[in-house]
């Protein structure tokens, strides 16, 4: 299963979505909208609930969503791929867990003004993953983040 988990000022069928759900069909988006971090960890969790070998997408917020929602319950995900994802508030100091580096992708554009780069970097140190960073901004909109996000799910969804 492929869930992906949209950002604070997205809805479940953003471009990204729409880019995700063309390659993969089998994409769910559930929608959070209008949520804070303890009611999107809730839903998630309830969606999530029973399952085993999901890979999760989570953009921004989404990002900061899936990589606690993994913390949690580890036992129900194979994957993640975190889009610029909302790490660098105490929140996302609140993860303890993430997959191995094979089975989880972080992707950041280097010009992104609204979640730092740097503090990616340090999150990803911490948990000994790589950090692909791409020339772009917080929305990852380009060409360039876009082939990255669909090679980061062919690696850890379809490839592990």
């Amino acid at each position: 299963m492929l869930f992906f988990f949209h950002g604070l000022e997205s809805g479940p069928h953003g471009s990204k979505y729409q880019l995700i759900k063309r390659a993969f069909p089998e994409l769910i988006s559930p929608d959070f909208q209008g949520m804070d971090l303890p009611q999107r960890i809730e839903k998630a969790t309830a969606e999530t609930e029973g399952l085993t070998g999901v890979t999760l997408v989570g953009s921004s917020f989404g990002g900061l969503l899936a990589a606690r929602l993994y913390s949690l319950y580890p036992e129900r995900f194979k994957s993640l791929v975190l889009l610029a994802p909302a790490v660098h508030t105490e929140e996302g100091d609140k993860v303890s867990e993430l997959p191995p580096a094979s089975r989880i992708r972080v992707i950041h554009g280097n010009a992104d003004e609204v979640v730092p780069h740097a503090k990616v970097a340090a999150f990803c140190k911490r948990f000994g993953i790589p950090l692909i960073t791409v020339e772009d901004e917080h929305r990852l909109s380009s060409e360039t983040s876009q082939q990255a996000m669909l090679a980061a799910l062919d690696e850890v969804y379809t490839g592990v």
